[in-house]
């Protein structure tokens, strides 16, 4: 396995080289980045192996973790101030697309109520909304401070602080959701999803790969849309204090 890994690193090799060629500037954070990935995932593997044996009480123990860590990456990205409602307003948003989407894949029968099928799922959920949470609320927060004008003059009008808000979160989600819908159009066309991979490598059979992967995406798709939207509408007024 360990020689297979050391093999495969010549992809990060090869770019390093092409990096320090070129003089992009990044090659200390890419090799910094690949290294903690292979760290953050070897132990990733060990500790799913140990919950995988205690069982479901502690498979939502792990969620509620990720989750957590999903907040503040969230919080990082959008500011780099203090904001503990940025963070709780994060963990809400995940968790109750968690429970939704846990709810119709369990109720749909797609998976089992096991830990080996939530763990990696809840994963893809919550990190698909901590990315769709970071750009949105990025982009939200940019364009009141950008459009404040606009913002003020809708309030001027007599629009309450919810309706001068609803542009900026359309624009918010539509940003949020553009690399997902990119992907959605060349799935099958130009790649195969890496859930689809991972059982086809695994020998699922491939219509079975297809449906499985078809309702990870809308999961993922539904999960940006609701997670963002909650997330903009819980922090409108936190946003607009700070540009008032």
């Amino acid at each position: 396995m360990f020689e297979s890994l050391l093999i495969s690193f010549s992809f990060v090799l090869l770019s390093l080289i092409l990096i320090f060629k070129e003089k992009l500037g990044i090659g200390k954070e890419i090799f910094v980045a690949e290294l903690l990935a292979l760290v953050q995932l070897f132990i990733l593997g060990y500790i799913i192996v140990i919950v995988f044996d205690l069982g479901i009480y502690y498979a939502g123990i792990m969620i509620l973790f990720m989750i957590s860590v999903s907040a503040f990456m969230v919080k990082r990205n959008v500011t780099k101030e203090k904001n503990r409602k940025i963070v709780f307003t994060a963990f809400l948003s995940n968790l109750t697309i968690a429970i939704i989407a846990l709810t119709i894949l369990t109720l749909s029968k797609t998976i089992l109520f096991e830990v080996r099928y939530l763990i990696p799922l809840m994963g893809m959920v919550i990190g698909g909304s901590t990315n769709a949470m970071s750009i949105g609320l990025e982009r939200f927060l940019s364009d009141l401070k950008s459009e404040k004008d606009v913002l003020w003059g809708y309030l001027a009008l007599g629009a309450t602080e919810k309706q001068s808000v609803h542009s900026f979160v359309k624009k918010a989600v539509r940003a949020a959701l553009t690399p997902h819908l990119n992907s959605t159009r060349a799935v099958g066309l130009i790649f195969i999803p890496g859930a689809m991979v991972g059982m086809l490598l695994a020998g699922t059979d491939p219509l079975e790969a297809a449906k499985i992967q078809i309702t990870i995406m809308w999961m993922i798709m539904s999960s940006n849309i609701f997670s963002v939207t909650i997330a903009c509408y819980l922090l409108y007024k936190e946003f607009i204090y700070q540009i008032s």
